[in-house]
């Protein structure tokens, strides 16, 4: 009996150029005596809509698109309640924070060939004011301004030094905000320039912490909020921090785990949500949801280079 597969494609991931392969991976897949429906994503028919539709025919389900793409996949499942139906991801899009954290090949649709090798994991995923999800991560602030401001070349090539050169640049211009944050029975309240909260090794692209230091199946998110230096030898503290990934003995730097985070703001500061704007908010409460996704991911692909 042959395994049915859902297969979404974003037609505009990797420059486009996508398209002119799904015909590829539909023959990697068929070859692993899979019966195979594709679904091409539009405008006014994205993955999230997809799901919404989707009947329960199909025992697995591809995602072969971007971090936008697997968000309106993810939290279409999670609105349908779909923990049982397995979920695979083809990394194609710019960033690939999720795949970076799971080490797996980007920009590879030659990854479809080991799908019947998976290892099935459920995987946790973040709740955002009880209505939106997120893979990855939630977060405010200049450096989420910054992060996808800078070029993925930049990043490649000069790795957290395009990061923060890009971020020098804003210096004079970085607004702070006044912020409240509870988590875990304790409650911090200071003038911040930048909070995330995440379930990933990786941000915008760059690796923020050790690897192996975060587990995306916990039970716990990961929480840093950066305080506005008063000095420019503040800034280069927070940058050292960056670069050695340790953020425990930083008085700039607040780190926190918890499965639990309740933040409230004196005036309504811009967010997003796995790299897309989702609103301006004054509070937001962000909780995990443990386990919630069961997650396919190829066991025999051979480890990406960042």
């Amino acid at each position: 009996m042959s395994i049915k597969v859902l297969t979404i494609i974003n037609p505009t991931s990797g420059k486009g150029k996508i398209l002119n392969k799904s015909d590829e991976i539909k023959k990697y897949l068929e070859e692993q005596k899979m019966d195979v429906d594709i679904k091409i994503t539009k405008k006014d028919y994205n993955a999230k809509k997809i799901i919404e539709n989707y009947d329960g025919s199909e025992d697995l389900i591809l995602v072969c698109g971007g971090d936008g793409t697997l968000n309106e996949t993810i939290t279409a499942m999670m609105e349908k309640h779909l923990s049982d139906v397995s979920l695979s991801f083809i990394p194609l899009g710019t960033t690939n924070d999720l795949a970076r954290t799971l080490n797996l090949p980007v920009k590879n649709i030659e990854m479809t060939k080991y799908l019947l090798q998976s290892k099935a994991k459920k995987i946790d995923v973040g709740r955002f004011n009880q209505k939106k999800y997120f893979c990855y991560v939630a977060a405010f602030g200049v450096m989420t301004d910054v992060s996808y401001r800078t070029s993925q070349r930049a990043k490649h090539i000069y790795g957290r030094l395009a990061y923060f050169a890009n971020a020098f640049k804003e210096l004079l211009k970085i607004p702070s905000y006044h912020i409240r944050i509870e988590y875990d029975g304790k409650i911090v309240e200071d003038e911040f320039i930048y909070g995330g909260i995440s379930n990933s090794e990786s941000i915008a692209g760059l690796r923020w912490f050790a690897k192996g230091e975060i587990q995306i199946d916990d039970g716990v998110l990961e929480g840093i909020f950066i305080r506005k230096p008063k000095t420019l030898l503040g800034y280069f503290k927070i940058l050292g921090s960056f670069f050695q990934k340790d953020y425990h003995d930083n008085e700039y730097i607040l780190f926190a785990q918890s499965n639990y985070f309740k933040i409230e703001a004196m005036e309504e500061i811009s967010w997003t949500i796995d790299g897309e704007f989702a609103g301006r908010l004054k509070n937001v409460e962000i909780s995990d949801c443990p386990k919630a996704i069961e997650l396919a991911i190829p066991h025999n692909t051979k480890n990406r280079k960042d």
